[in-house]
């Protein structure tokens, strides 16, 4: 989950964060020692199955963990149907984001609670690599609906997915459409020397250069700086193509200004941490106009309005749909190999439910899913990635592929 997530839909929210107002009851379920690895999950008769939900409920991304947590159980509610006579329900448990001791801690709640089918979360990329030996020294499998970073999936472990892309994925994304669609042959591309700008950055340049392109260079920049007028001038002297920024607001929108102030007549391109009306469009001005900007794809007016009646306000992230799908793609899952036991009670088998997640396709609201064999998304385009591409036009993100 990037720090500053997208507050876009359809409509194009005008801030990140919107007053949460959760009115989702979620289920208390007795926990007691759950399953070995590789045994079935069992649910009592008359008790729900459960689907785990770690996320933020405290904290700077309080609203947007909220907002994760009401899309799982909006997906439940939308599934309208027992599994085998057994109801559904969620359980929340707070991971704190990026804090690993919370992480850590909800994944051990939740991995202990027998009748957990499987989890959504965790939320955030330190959270996740905390968490998810848990997870798997309890054979639970777990689907990040925002957790992006690539090398999560790059442990060998068996009950780690998600449905949000990989980094790499989203560069190489970028990288396609300068090739193509903007015939781009020069690039000048700058990272902010975090992780997240610094793994896009690295990717993007692989991917354009491969495909014959050509980085006049790569730039770094301090996160905090609010000028970068010589910056500008200095890059918009080489007469680049395109000016790939990976890395977050502020600094985004101050470059794009620096960059057309500068000089600089090609095209920015940036990635998700840029998809937010607000503190991109709004703060950039006329410097945003013509940006391509990646990420995934937002809320259309339809889930738009269902989420705002149920919870009283739009999304605050456009991640409530990898959330939403995530649930989904659980409860089929489920659905495809949970069986009733002699006495009554329903037994999930764990290694079946793995079996099923990366044997089956899934239609989703972020596009087809298929999972590969480290559970991220199977594809090669953007759009198999669960990726979509923006480009900024009268002060709004226009969907252009």
């Amino acid at each position: 989950m990037r720090r500053r997530t997208a507050a876009t839909t359809i409509a194009l929210l005008a801030a990140i964060f919107i007053a949460a107002c959760n009115d989702s009851p979620t289920q208390t379920a007795t926990v007691t020692p759950a399953s070995s690895p590789g045994d079935a999950v069992t649910v009592e008769p008359r008790e729900p199955i459960v689907i785990g939900v770690s996320v933020a409920l405290s904290g700077d991304q309080v609203v947007v963990g909220e907002d994760l947590a009401n899309a799982v159980d909006l997906a439940i509610a939308d599934f309208n149907r027992p599994i085998r006579g057994h109801a559904i329900a969620s359980r929340r448990e707070d991971d704190g984001c990026n804090d690993a001791e919370k992480a850590s801690a909800a994944a051990k709640v939740l991995a202990a609670t027998s009748n957990v089918a499987g989890v959504v979360g965790p939320m955030c990329t330190t959270g996740a690599q905390a968490a998810n030996d848990v997870y798997e020294s309890a054979g639970v499998i777990h689907i990040t609906p925002s957790a992006t970073r690539n090398d999560l999936s790059a442990q060998g472990e068996r009950d780690f997915f998600r449905t949000a892309w990989r980094d790499d994925a989203q560069a190489q994304a970028q990288a396609s459409y300068a090739l193509g669609p903007l015939s781009a042959d020069t690039a000048v591309v700058i990272d902010d020397g975090d992780p997240y700008g610094r793994t896009l950055a690295d990717a993007f340049i692989a991917t354009f250069e491969a495909g014959g392109g050509r980085v006049l260079s790569r730039e770094r920049i301090v996160r905090g700086t609010t000028d970068f007028a010589a910056t500008g001038r200095q890059i918009a002297s080489t007469e680049p193509d395109v000016v790939v920024f990976e890395g977050f607001d502020p600094e985004g929108a101050l470059l794009a200004g620096d960059l057309q102030a500068g000089g600089f007549t090609g095209t920015f391109i940036g990635p998700d941490s840029l998809l937010n009306l607000g503190d991109f469009v709004v703060a950039a001005g006329e410097a945003a106009e013509g940006a391509i900007i990646t990420g995934g794809p937002v809320p259309d007016e339809a889930f738009t309005a269902r989420f705002t009646e149920k919870y009283g306000h739009a999304p605050a992230t456009a991640f409530v749909l990898q959330a939403y799908d995530a649930t989904r793609v659980l409860l089929t899952a489920i659905e495809t190999v949970a069986v009733e036991g002699e006495d009554g009670e329903l037994l999930i088998d764990r290694e079946q439910m793995d079996d099923a997640l990366r044997s089956q396709t899934f239609a989703s609201l972020t596009g087809t899913i298929r999972f590969d064999e480290h559970g991220d998304r199977a594809g090669t385009s953007a759009r198999e990635s669960g990726l979509s591409i923006y480009r900024v036009a009268g002060g709004r993100f226009e969907l252009v592929e």
